[in-house]
């Protein structure tokens, strides 16, 4: 196909640009350049002239086209005569060469194309360049010269504003992302998290139910306009949620979260077993049956003189394990002497005994009030060992104490009889009886000794001591005070407070009850000795 005129000429501006001789240089650029000068588009730019430019070059070069030669008769540009012949513009070479001197020049321009047949004279061109007439076919070039300007560093920074974050390149931080993420992640979940009853629910079986009416109510696979990410891998293959459900980010974080996510490590027991060191205990089958110690060397066991009662002054302490089989049984559990008769009375005894929520409590004057349950809960009676109401788990309530004869002040007069119930701070308070009236403990004075809570498959060790150089403060005399600020001080009575401005806990402190009973079961014995129990 044939190339136009506009082609040939772009191709001849082109290799004016390339070419290398030093034919073309600003000087020749700027004397074939067209500028206005007084009114008129004249040839020659001076300084500071306007150049002026066209669209086309063949505007600008409107005298290369007055070159003609006849062709059957007809008058035809030779430029368009060469342009007809020429099927390829790129198989064509432009060869310019200066055959005159720098002050005169003689152009002689050249088409070559080895293709088209145009080599030789049949391409040469001179007849478009004449210094007079034709200028060269330049005056569309821009020369661009090296220029640089001295600038005052001081005004510039004064004027000019040298932070220019427009020209930085726009993007993120790290932080900016994550925090974009989780805004995201927030927005996308669902609104709602699965209730795991209803409707989300496991079966008999162990499969679950309800995920699909969970994912038409929340999956933007159900709703594209208002819905959230998809819990599970459910969907068909090809959907386009398949691989975007809440689930697969799980999978994806998981092995992040090993250290949170896999079952906790339970604690190993190294504790040993306990293991008994005898093959059996003595059991007393009724509360009737019981031993008769004695000394077969004397007549009496050493300490237990009945007549002059030694026991009295040195104190004793007495041990025991025992089992409670039911929750109504009553009696002695180790007695010497009976310190409660009324024919000379002496001794101790240790007993236990059981109160009913239903049964009756006195007052002072020995008249019945109310229930033991209603007293109970009207005055928030608590226990000392489980700091709950009493009968909370049962209908009665074991306790054992410690009774005590003590010596007569004057001959003919029956001692003290001292027991080891104690004060208690509850809502209804109770005052600490120094001398108990004859006969059981009355009113709700049985709620404050030592209690045994209801366990048929438990042991305890019971401990029972009298002490006859406590100091045991009585509402008149040298202890009054000390009386007066513990008398419901429960802590008191079993001798670990120190009395004074400041009281001060201590395992001994020397005042209190003179009678005193502890208990430790079994359970809590050997773990408190590092032994393992099931």
């Amino acid at each position: 196909m044939p190339v136009t005129v506009e082609q040939l000429l772009d191709k001849i501006a082109d290799e004016l640009i390339l070419d290398e001789s030093g034919v073309i240089n600003p000087n020749v650029v700027k004397d074939n350049q067209k500028t206005i000068r007084n009114g008129t588009i004249q040839l020659g730019r001076g300084e500071n002239d306007r150049l002026v430019l066209y669209q086309k070059d063949v505007e600008a070069n409107k005298k290369d086209l007055l070159f003609t030669s006849t062709v059957d008769g007809e008058e035809i540009p030779k430029l368009e005569q060469l342009a007809l012949i020429i099927s390829d513009i790129d198989n064509v070479t432009i060869s310019i060469l200066n055959a005159g001197t720098s002050d005169n020049p003689v152009y002689t321009i050249a088409l070559e194309s080895i293709i088209d047949g145009i080599d030789g004279d049949a391409g040469n061109i001179d007849f478009i360049v004449d210094s007079n007439t034709n200028p060269l076919n330049v005056s569309q070039f821009v020369s661009i010269k090296n220029e640089s300007s001295i600038i005052n560093v001081d005004k510039a920074n004064e004027f000019l504003d040298t932070s220019i974050y427009e020209l930085l390149p726009i993007g993120d931080t790290r932080q900016d992302r994550i925090t974009r993420f989780f805004n995201e992640l927030g927005a996308l979940l669902p609104n709602t998290v699965p209730d795991f009853n209803n409707p989300v629910d496991r079966l008999p079986n162990g499969t679950w139910t309800g995920n699909e009416q969970y994912s038409q109510d929340n999956s933007i696979t159900y709703n594209e306009d208002e819905g959230y990410i998809h819990r599970i891998k459910n969907l068909p293959t090809g959907n386009i949620n398949e691989s975007k459900t809440i689930e697969d980010i799980y999978r994806t974080v998981e092995p992040y979260l090993k250290d949170i996510l896999e079952e906790p490590i339970l604690p190993q027991d190294g504790r040993p077993e306990y293991e008994n060191k005898s093959s059996g205990y003595l059991q007393f089958r009724n509360l009737n049956q019981g031993i008769i110690i004695r000394n077969t060397n004397s007549e009496f066991v050493e300490g237990l003189n009945p007549v002059t009662q030694e026991y009295l002054d040195t104190g004793f302490t007495i041990t025991m394990w025992v089992r409670f089989l039911d929750k109504v049984s009553e009696g002695t559990l180790f007695n010497f002497g009976n310190p409660t008769r009324t024919d000379n009375p002496f001794g101790f005894k240790l007993e236990t005994y059981v109160v009913d929520k239903n049964s009756m409590y006195q007052n002072a004057q020995g008249t019945d009030v109310d229930t033991f349950e209603k007293y109970v809960l009207d005055n928030n009676v608590l226990t000392k060992d489980t700091n709950e109401p009493f009968f909370t788990n049962t209908n009665t309530e074991r306790f054992v104490q410690l009774v005590v004869r003590d010596k007569p002040l004057d001959d003919g007069e029956v001692g003290i009889l001292r027991d080891s119930h104690t004060g208690m701070s509850w809502a209804g308070g109770y005052d600490r009886q120094i001398n108990i009236p004859e006969g059981e403990n009355p009113s709700i004075g049985k709620l404050t000794t030592t209690r045994i809570p209801v366990d048929f498959q438990e042991w305890y060790f019971i401990c029972a001591t009298f002490n006859q150089n406590t100091i045991e403060p009585e509402a008149t005399g040298d202890y009054s005070q000390e009386y007066s600020d513990n008398k419901r001080n429960s802590d008191f009575w079993i001798n670990h407070v120190i009395p004074g401005s400041e009281p001060q806990i201590v395992p001994f402190s020397g005042y209190g009850a003179k009678c005193k009973v502890e208990i430790i079961s079994r359970s809590n014995l050997l773990r408190a000795r590092g032994f393992k129990i099931d």
